[in-house]
């Protein structure tokens, strides 16, 4: 059984962090932007300027982003190659950090080529820990170890223990993944004793772990738990509860194998109560599957139901790599609410025939010691009486309660099954196209001409496109209506948002022949959450090109109207029927119209701006007439200042 031995690269998503954290990284980002402020030269304003972007990794992603490629413009205006290698470096930890691995690699073999130019070998050796840890992320182990082991040849010329330590670790992580583990232990053993020598507390911790994790692979149990023990005594010395959480986990398995279930279950629940500290849904996750299984088999089905429940809870808080799994995710959640919702009714209809038959016994006792007891009977029967009278109250309440779960499970029915009516036509009009345009490539390239070719390639993209943008409005409405979305509410500017999502669809408008218009004003300050309305936008201005005539004009306008933003997209495409407009924004809806060049509606688009406006306290509106053109209007509430 394969665990997971500790590679030295930490995501972390801003939703995950906890909230202190957050907070010292916003009072650490407002002192660098007030020394921003006194820099005294250019290659200073760099050096804060990569500060901020660093600081604000796994905080907010968008920010992160921007910074590093300030940090890159201003260093290519004054040719400071350092700088230019630092920035791309940071740029490429961000797009790795966002599962954009071609990006990442680009950006770090920039960076890489730049500091062998230059000679910084900490660098040169950083740069190719993070290419290994992309090329290990991905699967190509070959690469992977590759680059690892020439970070690793740098640290030892630059005697640098604490970079040569981590290599190893990284390299023995990389064999233990190719199934070699004794090469994967050597290479272990090394780590933890250069850790050793440096008094690495953390360091040795995650080197004892990973010895454990090879001796549990061994079935060796009781070496595996003295690794585990040890590096549980650094953690609760450190205090480190990042990894805590995963130890106890291992601790645990170790002592389920060994047949010890009670101790098993203490420390699954000592590593699920220490990742809840921090916020580790990872490992919450997997300790409450894993005391969900330990109690069914103990036959304590009740606290089983209830950690299964808390499972099936944090799995869907967990963003899925993978599209395709996305879309499952939400079927299955679908599925679960359905079984407990069935098990919640045969639960209750199970307790009112047992109180029926407890209320059925007590009045034939009453009747059979009414024989004997006189005096009695008449207790007994006014007993029996408010007995029942409470029975029959209770089932009436009950029976109540079940025909409005009733009614609430059909409502969830319907929903379901037209949420994925949408998404099987809305995904087969992209797909079924690729398919053809690909098989004429494959199987007919020889009798095309070269801008018949050129032709299919423009038809693969546009493909793609409205693929990857039904795919975004998908995880988008997945991440709003299963209220685990994190909202930013704050300051935004409106013509910055416009601004940047016509020159987003600049070049699709030009290739249709519509015209995008700003009608740019004042600034327009909106307070919002800055992706919710960038995503409701981009939706309209996309819609709105799509539905125009060649040669018209898609316009933007912004305006104020007492405390609430205005802004409205205009075309002068073909407009729609009042029959239409009457369910546009509803999952009721079954009917979507063809671009004036045949482009393909997407049913959920529009279902996903009304709820993104719903929650920032705005609102969404069209009107249209059929040859006239569309107009639509979002309305939030305008920024305030303190």
């Amino acid at each position: 059984m394969m665990r997971y031995p500790v590679i030295f690269s930490v995501c972390l998503l801003g939703a995950l962090l906890p909230y202190s954290v957050r907070a010292q990284k916003a009072e650490k980002i407002e002192r660098l932007k007030s020394e921003l402020t006194q820099a005294t030269s250019d290659t200073a304003e760099i050096g804060i300027l990569l500060s901020i972007a660093m600081t604000y990794e796994g905080y907010q992603m968008d920010s992160a982003m921007a910074y590093a490629q300030e940090t890159l413009e201003k260093s290519e205006r004054i040719n400071y190659t350092q700088g230019r290698a630092d920035a791309l470096l940071h740029m490429g930890r961000l797009k790795r950090d966002q599962n954009k691995e071609v990006e990442a690699l680009n950006h770090m073999f920039e960076a890489l080529k730049l500091y062998r130019e230059i000679g910084d070998n900490v660098q040169i050796a950083n740069s190719l820990n993070d290419i290994s840890i992309i090329y290990a992320n991905s699967g190509d182990y070959k690469n992977s170890l590759d680059y690892f082991k020439q970070a690793l040849e740098i640290f030892r010329q630059t005697g640098d223990e604490k970079g040569e330590s981590y290599a190893l670790n990284n390299i023995g992580a990389i064999y233990q993944e190719m199934k070699d583990e004794a090469s994967a232990k050597d290479y272990f053993i090394q780590s933890l004793n250069i850790k050793i020598k440096r008094k690495d507390l953390y360091g040795i911790s995650r080197g004892y772990i990973n010895l454990g994790s090879i001796a549990e692979n061994h079935n060796a149990w009781d070496e595996a738990m003295r690794y585990y023990k040890k590096a549980d005594s650094i953690n609760l010395l450190t205090n480190d509860k990042q990894v805590q959480g995963p130890n106890c986990l291992a601790m645990a398995r170790v002592e389920q194998n060994k047949g010890n279930l009670a101790e098993a279950r203490k420390l699954a629940l000592r590593a699920f109560e220490v990742s809840k500290e921090i916020n580790e849904l990872s490992i919450m996750s997997r300790c409450s599957k894993f005391i969900a299984e330990l109690d069914e088999k103990a036959k304590n089905y009740k606290s089983s139901l209830a950690y299964q429940k808390i499972y099936n809870q944090l799995a869907d808080s967990l963003n899925n790599k993978n599209h395709k799994a996305t879309l499952e995710e939400l079927k299955g959640k679908f599925n679960v609410e359905e079984k407990e919702r069935e098990i919640v009714i045969l639960k209750k209809d199970k307790e009112l025939h047992e109180a029926m038959a407890r209320n059925n016994a007590l009045v034939t006792y009453a009747l059979s010691g009414s024989i004997v007891f006189l005096l009695l009977i008449v207790g007994l029967i006014y007993y029996a009486y408010r007995t029942t009278k409470t029975a029959r109250d209770s089932l009436a309440n009950k029976n109540r309660e079940i025909e409005q779960q009733k009614d609430d499970l059909d409502k969830l029915n319907k929903d379901k099954d037209r949420f994925f009516s949408i998404l099987s036509h809305d995904l087969r009009s992209p797909l079924n196209s690729l398919k053809g345009l690909s098989y004429l490539l494959f199987n007919h390239a020889d009798m095309l001409t070269a801008d018949e070719t050129k032709d299919i390639k423009k038809k693969v993209d546009t493909s793609l496109d409205n693929l990857t943008e039904l795919i975004n409005n998908i995880l988008e409405w997945s991440m709003t209506t299963s209220k685990k979305r994190m909202w930013t509410f704050d300051k935004l500017n409106t013509s910055t948002l416009i601004q940047k999502n016509i020159s987003l669809y600049q070049s699709i408008a030009e290739s249709k022949g519509v015209r995008l218009v700003h009608s740019a004003g004042d600034d327009v300050f909106g307070y919002a959450d800055f992706q919710a309305i960038d995503t409701v936008i981009r939706n309209l201005i996309s819609n709105s090109i799509k539905f125009s005539h060649p040669n018209s004009d898609v316009t933007v306008k912004t305006a104020v109207d007492g405390n609430t933003v205005l802004i409205s997209v205009q075309d002068q495409g073909i407009g729609m029927p009042a029959d239409i407009q009457e369910k546009l924004f509803t999952m009721n809806s079954s009917k979507t119209q063809a671009g004036t060049k045949n482009e393909k509606g997407t049913g959920i688009g529009l279902l996903l701006c009304k709820e993104l406006m719903k929650e920032n306290n705005g609102d969404i509106a069209v009107k249209s007439s059929p040859g006239e053109g569309s107009e639509f209007f979002v309305s939030f509430p305008v920024f305030k200042h303190a």
